[in-house]
């Protein structure tokens, strides 16, 4: 049973591998055609153009930013502990809304527990909101976590251009206001430690298992590259460009799936059958001694 359940896991992993380019192509097309998300278009690559991950750098905790209830806080006052940072703008119409509800969901799946482990903000990039914008926004999306949320480990923060500025700048990501007062940005939880050290970027539509190695990363204090960081290094990242490519490699994934769960079935048949087979000697051993007078 439990070399089934291992085999499931296996399974699932590499069915995620295999899947994985695909579905962020797909993400990342469908994206490009929101106005708030512009920036992910083919030609316009978010995290190369947006994002400068700044691995092992730190933020400063010592910035002032006024919480959901009104109340001047520092960075530092709250940051003590893995935390998880989504910057948005809570009247935004279209990118921010998903990233928050994505954000809320993936809470509820992860394997840490909000408070003992990490904490999370959503901190505003417009510094024209204000606390009762981000007190509106928070509780409609504390609808979206599990009863029992405790939801002083979820901060709303707005700030001024200044504090804004050094938050953002310090973590390498930006964005851009428009006539209209939206802005284009892109969808990055970053993932800090205790210290204010950055340790991961977490892209698009912040999957769970992404977010709890971003957390165990945390915890552990050790700067980690992004998964999707790591295929853009390796595969120059454009679906345009690198369709093809990735075809290689979903064939390549899947010739090693397929391999590797034929040499597990072949093992593990060859060990049951070793097993029948020492279970049938020491059975036809144990006869012949009662025989023998």
């Amino acid at each position: 049973m439990y070399m089934r359940r291992a085999l499931q896991r296996v399974s699932a992993i590499l069915l995620s591998l295999l899947l994985y380019p695909v579905a962020g192509m797909a993400q990342e097309e469908q994206d490009a055609v929101t106005p708030d998300t512009i920036l992910l278009s083919a030609n316009q690559n978010v995290d190369r153009e947006w994002v400068t991950e700044k691995n092992g750098e730190f933020i400063p905790l010592d910035t002032q930013f006024v919480d959901e209830n009104g109340k001047e806080i520092t960075l530092r006052s709250f940051i003590d502990r893995p935390t998880l940072i989504l910057p948005i703008y809570f009247y935004c119409p279209s990118a921010c809304s998903k990233n928050l509800a994505n954000m809320a969901v993936v809470m509820n799946r992860l394997s840490f527990d909000p408070g003992k482990d990490y904490r999370a903000i959503a901190l505003s990039f417009s510094d024209t909101e204000t606390a009762d914008n981000a007190h509106r926004a928070k509780q409609n999306y504390l609808k979206l976590v599990y009863d029992g949320f405790p939801e002083n480990e979820w901060k709303f923060l707005t700030g001024t251009k200044e504090s804004i500025a050094a938050v953002t700048d310090a973590l390498g990501y930006r964005f851009k206001r428009m006539p209209d007062q939206t802005f284009i940005h892109p969808s990055t939880i970053i993932a800090v430690d205790k210290d204010g050290k950055i340790i991961r970027y977490v892209y698009g539509s912040f999957v769970s298992g992404d977010v709890d190695m971003a957390i165990s990363n945390a915890k552990s204090g050790i700067p980690a590259l992004s998964v999707k960081r790591f295929l853009e290094f390796c595969l120059d990242y454009d679906p345009d460009k690198n369709k093809a490519v990735f075809q290689y490699v979903k064939v390549a994934v899947l010739v090693f799936f397929t391999i590797g769960v034929g040499v597990f079935f072949l093992l593990f048949g060859r060990k049951r059958r070793n097993s029948r087979h020492r279970d049938h000697d020491k059975f036809k051993s144990s006869n012949e001694q009662e025989e023998t007078p």
